[in-house]
């Protein structure tokens, strides 16, 4: 059984932002059985800017419950499910995070109907939610409010279960798949082309810009550290989102890779690289 889940929110990273609405269809497989959807209180303002975009606005959620006292029903809904979502990693951490706050720990598979997407149906110029059911003839009367993106990706997932017909959802919901920890927008390929040896690596936005380098003993062990766990601060789901490629240097030695490192740094600058930047006084020269 899956449960199709979709969040608004009042911003981007749930350790200082609350959730306003959640959606949540539940699929056998075949259809959606059962649908839940309702208004939270966020105890906090909403941004214009996300008003704006989805339509809640403060007054709407005034009389709406905590999501502490709906925290149950939703864990009922969503422990003995896959967790299925546009951009899983967004919508789960999220959940996780308030459902954790109210007590409760969830544990279970996720699926990312962006990820699978691009391997399903390639060669769509893009897998936004809106864009991608637009070029499959996917209506939806309530964009960017819960119940209607949860309801269109529950379509969307029903088409890709009918054209999996190389069994990537399956694939992807083996224990040692590292698919769905993975970026929404970094290939898998990249990951699995790393190899066992000491080197740098760089991630690169979707321009080719170098965003971040870092070094490693072991490059694979070291990259997919990056992605394990569900840190839901905002440098690190920004830091996520933005990764769409790999690419790396092989170093003969741990320290090579140290020593090439701290060069490149300082050569490209990358965006979310925060040590190493600063200048540091080797020497200097005093007149007493």
């Amino acid at each position: 059984m899956y449960a199709i889940v979709d969040i608004e929110t009042t911003g981007g990273h749930a350790n200082a932002n609350g959730i306003t609405e959640i959606a949540i269809c539940i699929h056998d497989g075949t259809r959606v059985i059962k649908r839940f959807d309702t208004l939270i209180n966020p105890q906090r303002d909403i941004p214009i800017y996300i008003r704006a975009l989805t339509g809640i606005t403060n007054e709407m959620v005034q009389d709406a419950p905590l999501f502490k006292d709906m925290a149950h029903e939703i864990y009922q809904l969503l422990h003995d499910k896959i967790f299925v979502a546009h951009n899983v990693n967004f919508d789960f951490s999220f959940v996780r995070y308030h459902l954790a706050q109210a007590g409760y720990d969830l544990q279970c598979n996720k699926l990312c109907t962006v990820r699978l997407g691009r391997k399903i149906m390639p060669g769509f110029p893009s897998y936004s939610l809106g864009k991608l059911c637009s070029q499959l003839g996917i209506s939806n009367n309530s964009r960017h409010r819960a119940a209607g993106d949860a309801e269109a990706t529950a379509i969307l997932f029903s088409l890709l279960l009918e054209k999996d017909t190389e069994k990537h959802i399956i694939k992807a919901l083996k224990q040692n798949s590292r698919e769905q920890v993975l970026p929404p927008n970094l290939p898998k390929k990249d990951v699995e082309q790393l190899p066992y040896t000491p080197g740098v690596y760089y991630f690169h936005d979707n321009k080719g810009k170098v965003i971040y380098v870092g070094k490693a003993k072991n490059l694979k062990k070291r990259v997919c550290s990056h992605f394990t766990g569900n840190n839901p601060g905002p440098q690190r789901q920004e830091f996520l989102r933005n990764i769409h490629s790999i690419t790396y240097q092989l170093c003969g030695t741990e320290l090579i890779a140290f020593v090439l490192e701290s060069i490149e740094i300082k050569r490209l600058w990358p965006k979310y690289n925060r040590s190493l930047k600063r200048f540091e006084h080797a020497y200097a020269l005093y007149d007493y």
